[in-house]
């Protein structure tokens, strides 16, 4: 049963790594051609994020946003929603921790954190929800909905950071008074600046393919995203497994919002996303939209991305080069994607 259970992972697993080791390939014949040092390049890009505590500490709270915005939209996508909302929900996540952290300075610890996460999934969760109702009830495309709701919720944290919350002491743009102490998640022991959320985020990889592969409520969503119809005659009830989806699939993303404030700055910031949210969508697709997969993408993408930088710094090979790599590794992807079978 166990040697059935990893065969049927087995082509979630060695997708995406023979796409990644494909176009690695191609960017170390690339750099030669160039005239690089496509050694030392592929030394920084790939190892130098374990050369030191802090290094390694870096690469994980890069890895810990990317893999749970990844997560969620498996969920969605896997009910047959496409949820390109997450960069929104991640912000609104952001502000709701931030919001209830600081209306409760003096609550205890352990509460203030469990009340401030919750606040972050919710508001995530809400305004994926939104978008899929109206798609169930008005035929509206989420697609549409949820990029519109992304604007929405940028702006609305925009002002609310430029004007009641901010810290008129702050430098270096718009941010937020900074949360109480007591809100704070811990770091992982010997790990000094890396959030215990990036921990959280890898255990809820392995318990999202629970969800999704081996409970009955999995088999119905999922049923639900390969044949909708097909799942309302055989009793399912499709609209309700659609908006639980999106409800996992924005908390997800609230929640990475949520770990970012009490994990990383402490404090909401105006841009403290560099786009986290496309990211993730790209993570999902690379990852063959399962957990197991956007585990292994989320892990790699964190590593070229911080490598990049390191790369750039040793060598004259510039770190746009990641952008050109991921990008060939979305489009090998998409082909697998649309030419394999649902894999579980």
């Amino acid at each position: 049963m166990m040697f059935s259970r990893l065969k049927a992972l087995f082509p979630s697993i060695t997708g995406p790594l023979g796409a990644i080791a494909l176009v690695l390939a191609g960017g170390f014949l690339l750099i030669l051609g160039i005239g690089g040092d496509a050694v030392l390049a592929y030394r920084d890009l790939l190892f130098a994020n374990f050369d030191s505590a802090s290094n390694f500490a870096l690469f994980l709270n890069r890895m810990m946003p990317l893999l749970l915005i990844g997560l969620g939209i498996v969920f969605a996508f896997r009910a047959g929603i496409f949820n390109a909302g997450a960069e929104g929900q991640l912000y609104l996540g952001a502000m709701a921790v931030t919001v209830t952290a600081l209306e409760f300075p003096n609550a205890p610890g352990p509460l203030l954190i469990v009340l401030s996460l919750a606040a972050g999934i919710a508001a995530g969760g809400l305004w994926a929800f939104i978008p899929g109702l109206l798609k169930l009830r008005l035929g509206v495309n989420e697609v549409v909905t949820t990029l519109m709701f992304n604007f929405v919720a940028l702006l609305f944290t925009e002002y609310l950071v430029t004007n009641p919350l901010r810290d008129p002491a702050a430098l270096g743009g718009a941010m937020s008074y900074t949360v109480s102490k007591g809100a704070w998640i811990p770091e992982i022991p010997g790990l000094p600046g890396a959030t215990i959320g990036a921990a959280i985020s890898v255990l809820l990889a392995p318990l999202a393919w629970v969800a999704l592969f081996r409970t009955e409520w999995g088999v119905n969503l999922r049923a639900t995203g390969l044949n909708l119809r097909f799942a309302e005659a055989v009793g399912i009830k499709a609209e309700r497994q659609i908006l639980t989806a999106m409800l996992v699939s924005g908390g997800l993303s609230g929640l990475a919002g949520a770990f970012c404030v009490l994990g990383l700055g402490h404090r909401f910031e105006q841009n403290f996303s560099p786009g986290f949210g496309l990211m993730g969508m790209t993570v999902a697709l690379l990852g063959g939209i399962h957990p197991i997969g956007v585990l292994a993408t989320a892990a790699f993408y964190a590593l070229i991305l911080n490598g990049a930088g390191y790369m750039q710094i040793d060598t004259d090979v510039p770190r746009s080069l990641v952008g050109l790599l991921t990008g060939f590794l979305v489009l090998l992807m998409t082909v697998r994607l649309r030419r394999g079978r649902e894999p579980g």
